[in-house]
C-alpha cells in the first residue's frame, strides 16, 4: 500500500513539473508566426464574448502568449456581445 502511494505521489510530481515547463499555445499547432510578422499583420478575428470583461480577459491571454495587441469591439445591433481581434 505504501509503495503504491509513493509511486502515485512521484507520478503526480512528475506530471506537475512537466506541465509547468510546457509552453502555452495561442496559435493552432503547425502555424508559425514570428513576433515581427504579428506586429505587421492585420487584425485577426478570434470570437465573440458575452461581456467586455470576458473579451478583455481573453485578449490579455493572447497577449501573454505572444500576440502584440488585442481589441474588443461591440457587436452590431446592441446585443451586448464583444468581438475579439488580435494582431
Amino acid at each position: 500500500m505504501r509503495k503504491r502511494a509513493v509511486l502515485v505521489s512521484a507520478g503526480i510530481a512528475v506530471l506537475a513539473i512537466t506541465g509547468i515547463n510546457a509552453p502555452a499555445q495561442a496559435a493552432a499547432p503547425g502555424t508559425s508566426v514570428t513576433a515581427g510578422a504579428q506586429s505587421e499583420a492585420a487584425w485577426v478575428y478570434i470570437g465573440s464574448y458575452s461581456s467586455r470583461a470576458y473579451c478583455v480577459d481573453a485578449g490579455q491571454q493572447y497577449v501573454r502568449e505572444g500576440f502584440s495587441n488585442y481589441r474588443c469591439d461591440p457587436a452590431p445591433g446592441g446585443t451586448g456581445y464583444y468581438k475579439l481581434y488580435v494582431s
